[in-house]
């Protein structure tokens, strides 16, 4: 949907998700198919990274890649046309360097029978540093967290915050009986961060959220209402 990945730092956890709107027209993966054929569903395959000398998986680097369609299709990695999904790439980045990025779909379609069309998104870019941030990352000497927007949320909510130094930052989510519903960790950079937390598979209700880096920790309300 037109982001880019967020930076990583060499052996340091990191996480970052891919948003995914799949398209309905089959003309939108290929151009030469006419408008009127529509796609029946669509399958993220990979996320590649260039190395220099061919594509490859990205836990060539020590990153993975996890799917969620929300339970549309037994397979996580397979899209239904017309809805947004998302996947999270996480793990500990073992290479450092600057890796052009292709993300491989492949699109199903029944035009004069059933198609498969391989299709490939370009132009991202994935960039892990070397460790000169480390040090830095255990101890943040700031963190400022914004109430997240929109609120209420429907399907989707962003959560920004604020650094001082780049940080290891832990996103956790509780329900007013003290059950966490969702934790993730990842890299944050210098200054400010915008995390896009999935609620669409939250029941309607209050929660808390806590954003914490090192001793440093706000917890604000939010609202899910679907």
């Amino acid at each position: 949907m037109g982001e880019q990945f967020e930076s990583a730092v060499l052996n340091v956890p990191y996480s970052d998700v891919i948003y995914v709107k799949a398209p309905t027209s089959a003309a939108d993966i290929d151009e030469t198919l006419p408008a009127f054929v529509m796609i029946d569903s669509l399958r993220l395959e990979d996320v590649l990274l260039d190395n220099g000398n061919s594509f490859v998986s990205l836990n060539t680097i020590g990153l993975f890649l996890e799917c969620n369609n929300n339970g549309d299709s037994p397979n996580p990695c397979v899209f239904l046309p017309g809805n947004a999904y998302c996947g999270d790439i996480f793990g500990t980045p073992t290479v450092a360097g600057s890796f052009p990025v292709k993300i491989s779909v492949t699109g199903f379609i029944d035009f004069f029978g059933s198609q498969a069309i391989p299709y490939e998104f370009e132009g991202y870019t994935l960039v892990v540093n070397g460790t000169i941030a480390v040090v830095e990352a255990t101890a943040p000497q700031s963190l400022l967290v914004a109430q997240n927007s929109p609120n209420p949320a429907s399907d989707m909510t962003t959560i920004q915050y604020d650094l001082a130094v780049p940080a290891e930052v832990e996103i956790s989510v509780v329900n007013l009986v003290g059950a966490q519903v969702y934790s993730r960790k990842m890299l944050g950079k210098k200054g400010t961060n915008s995390f896009r937390l999935d609620t669409s598979g939250l029941e309607s209700g209050v929660y808390l959220y806590c954003v914490s880096a090192g001793e440093k920790k706000f917890t604000r309300r939010m609202l899910v209402q679907h």
